[in-house]
């Protein structure tokens, strides 16, 4: 899959509607769903799926369905399941983005919490530690 980064290059490049057609060809049909873009991304690939669910905490039907495409997560079922991945906070904004769920908020106090656990690292267990600590909702 291609970074918008390269895509946006890419198009700088045309200089022609031949050029324009070709790009335009290039180009996803449709947007990924959560689970399309989620299951793609090679840090996912990676991990055993009952691993994953695991260290997601998410009921395992609930992850099945999610990763079948039948349901599409909340924003919290997303975050868990970045936070199992290892997720990056790029990562996790476009998981957000294609589970069209509320993008991370750094003026939000709970928020500012989850991104400060994605950024060191930190899985679902800790992060939930980390949230109750300040006395904020836990990922559910």
């Amino acid at each position: 899959m291609k970074t918008t980064r390269t895509l946006e290059n890419t198009l700088h490049t045309v200089s022609d509607l031949e050029g324009l057609q070709g790009y335009l060809t290039d180009l996803p049909k449709k947007n990924l769903s959560f689970s399309e873009l989620f299951f793609s991304l090679d840090k996912v690939k990676a991990i055993a799926p009952a691993k994953l669910q695991k260290d997601a905490d998410i009921e395992r039907s609930l992850y099945y369905h999610i990763k079948s495409g039948a349901k599409t997560p909340g924003r919290d079922k997303i975050l868990r399941l970045c936070l199992a991945a290892g997720l990056d906070l790029t990562e996790t904004r476009r998981c957000l983005e294609a589970g069209k769920a509320p993008l991370l908020y750094a003026k939000n106090r709970r928020d500012a919490v989850i991104s400060y656990a994605i950024q060191q690292g930190k899985d679902v267990l800790s992060t939930n530690l980390l949230l109750t600590s300040y006395s904020l909702p836990p990922l559910e």
